[in-house]
């Protein structure tokens, strides 16, 4: 293997971010490496639950370059978009190390030096692409819960065989919720809890996919600008609502989930349910404590302008709402990757990075 301990620029994480990004320095000539924390390509797919499908149709599951296999209109399963990462990554032959999980980033010199578990690896730039939520979020309240009930968060559930008892509470009701939900439905009794009201959309309108829409009528690429902090926390059902699932599955809704007992759970409308498992799909957060580089606000979040850092050559890509609505899309992120690309190719060549 060649020896990568030194390139132009190293990539953080091999989802499709990072191979957009590979795609597009390979095009320029730049010479770079992938860092991925995984064991092969689609590997944080592959680890979904097991029946996950996209509510994205295979038209816009596409990275640039290579057609997503079968019909254009379908909706693809975790492991199909897997598949696709794999072929992607042959197809182009682009430079991924597994098993290389990123433990500390710092400036050094004139670039940065980065740590890992496959030794120490230096480059001038870092286009740091490892999602844009990836640390799994339980809600403090869950501690309340005695041994005696079964809790798994949505990135650790595989399939309803796992969950033990009769009766189960899913906490969060968006897509991960809503989907699991369903099919825990067959064999236990479900409790949704929602918390604030969701706007939904059906995966289809007029015949064509909901991204289909979205791309034409030019919405999802739309630069956020001031819009990027309000529309950053919302989140969208795509599918049935609520309501429609709840009635066809004979799922339960309640309200937001405010306290626990030994075995039970409270709503805010006042219900309190036993159960024997609680299902969190409450989300992930971002985690960026191992980059030492000072380019965060208070929060940990990165301060940036389209992905691009006051730190000289580091840079973030695939972020929700990062410059538009579809920055964390598959189809969509390419319009970052391009860019942050174009910022790269310019610092390399020594003219300033941003116009």
């Amino acid at each position: 293997m060649a020896d990568h301990s030194e390139v132009e620029v190293i990539v953080v994480g091999g989802g499709q971010s990072g191979l957009v990004a590979g795609y597009y320095l390979k095009q320029a000539g730049i010479p770079f490496v992938i860092l991925d924390a995984g064991s092969r390509p689609g590997e944080a797919w592959r680890s979904r639950w097991d029946s996950l499908e996209l509510f994205t149709i295979a038209q816009y599951c596409e990275l640039p370059g290579l057609r997503f296999p079968g019909r254009r209109g379908h909706f693809p399963t975790k492991d199909e978009m897997a598949d696709y990462l794999d072929a992607y990554v042959r197809a182009y032959e682009l430079p991924v190390l597994h098993n290389t999980r990123v433990t500390s980033l710092d400036r050094e010199g004139a670039g940065y030096r980065l740590e890992s578990t496959a030794g120490t690896f230096a480059a001038r730039q870092v286009i740091v692409a490892t999602g844009a939520y990836r640390v799994p979020f339980v809600p403090p309240l869950a501690q309340g819960l005695g041994d005696g009930v079964y809790q798994v968060h949505t990135g650790a559930y595989r399939n309803p065989a796992e969950v033990p008892g009769r009766t189960v509470v899913v906490v969060g009701a968006a897509n991960s919720g809503a989907q699991i939900a369903q099919e825990l439905a067959a064999g236990h009794r479900v409790v949704l809890s929602q918390g604030s009201p969701l706007p939904h959309f059906g995966r289809h309108f007029l015949g064509k996919g909901l991204h289909w829409w979205g791309d034409k009528l030019g919405l999802i690429a739309k630069p956020l600008e001031g819009e990027r902090d309000r529309l950053h926390k919302k989140t969208i059902l795509v599918g049935s609502s609520l309501e429609k699932i709840a009635r066809k599955y004979g799922i339960e809704l309640v309200g937001r989930t405010v306290a626990a007992g030994d075995r039970s759970l409270t709503f805010e409308d006042g219900r309190t349910v036993e159960t024997d498992a609680v299902l969190w799909a409450t989300g992930f957060r971002y985690d960026y404590g191992w980059i030492n580089v000072p380019v965060f606000d208070e929060k940990g979040f990165p301060k940036h302008y389209r992905g691009v850092t006051d730190a000289p050559g580091l840079t973030f890509l695939g972020m929700q709402c990062q410059y538009s609505y579809g920055s964390g899309l598959v189809w969509w992120v390419k319009i970052d990757a391009a860019y942050l690309v174009e910022q790269a190719a310019a610092l390399r060549a020594g003219a300033p990075a941003l116009s």
